[in-house]
């Protein structure tokens, strides 16, 4: 969760945490589009399940998913016996874990079948990356079914994107335990630059810039496994953004779980 009046800019820190993130913010965009009757929903929720799908066929969505709540349930199990640790609420959020752990062993494999296996989804996934690929003079059978009656589009999309339900809710969980693991500490970038190491002891696995709403600075943000630099720039409405000339106060979140 992010502080009142504050913007949040992440960098992951491994390959993991970075499909995490790609989940989340398709799924966030997807759930957006769903509520819709309009065409144009249809078609936005149908570019972000392209997106899923191309996701799907780089890794095991569902394997890699799992994978990480079994380390994080690991992790929290040790921490029971640990002084001054709220139990209760560690208790919960092992119950959570394990729900959420039941729940996707539980889906349906292959993983999204009906999705990958409709012949439309699957021409739309050919030109999917060309700019305007998928115009309606290049896919007529797309033309044909967001002309159908708006409860069979609806229909549809619900059974394409019904496998990514407990998916989602299992990433929001995890990237809730991430973001919560740190809190914000006060620093400042002089001149705009920051930089830091990084302890390779720790399982690292976020970084969260936090800046007041209405900065005229954004950060960009490189970062490797021994240590991180944040470069802020000044946003431009037009021409060349430029690097900050001032020193720059900014909140940081080191997360590690």
């Amino acid at each position: 969760m992010n502080p009142p009046d504050f913007v949040a800019y992440e960098q992951p820190l491994n390959e993991r945490m970075r499909m995490l993130l790609r989940i989340e913010f398709v799924l966030r965009n997807l759930h957006d589009s769903l509520g819709g009757d309009q065409v144009w929903h249809h078609r936005a929720a149908v570019l972000h399940l392209l997106d899923l799908a191309d996701l799907l066929t780089r890794s095991d969505l569902r394997a890699e998913v799992v994978k990480e709540l079994e380390r994080l349930a690991g992790i929290l199990t040790a921490m029971q016996s640990a002084p001054d640790v709220d139990r209760g609420r560690l208790q919960e959020v092992l119950e959570q874990l394990d729900s959420e752990i039941d729940r996707l062993h539980g889906l349906r494999l292959p993983f999204a079948q009906a999705l990958l296996e409709s012949d439309m989804i699957g021409q739309l996934r050919k030109r999917h990356n060309l700019a305007l690929g998928n115009c309606d003079f290049d896919q007529p059978a797309y033309r044909h079914w967001l002309a159908r009656p708006v409860a069979k589009r609806q229909q549809d999309i619900a059974i394409w994107s019904d496998p990514f339900t407990s998916l989602g809710s299992a990433t929001r969980l995890i990237l809730e335990l991430i973001r919560q693991s740190a809190a914000a500490a006060a620093e400042s970038a002089q001149l705009g630059f920051y930089q830091r190491s990084l302890d390779t002891n720790l399982p690292h696995q976020l970084l969260r810039i936090l800046l007041p709403l209405g900065s005229q600075y954004y950060p960009e943000i490189s970062a490797g496994r021994h240590r991180f630099s944040i470069r802020f720039v000044r946003y431009a409405e037009c021409g060349k953004p430029q690097p900050a000339d001032e020193d720059v106060p900014f909140r940081l979140m080191c997360c590690s779980l």
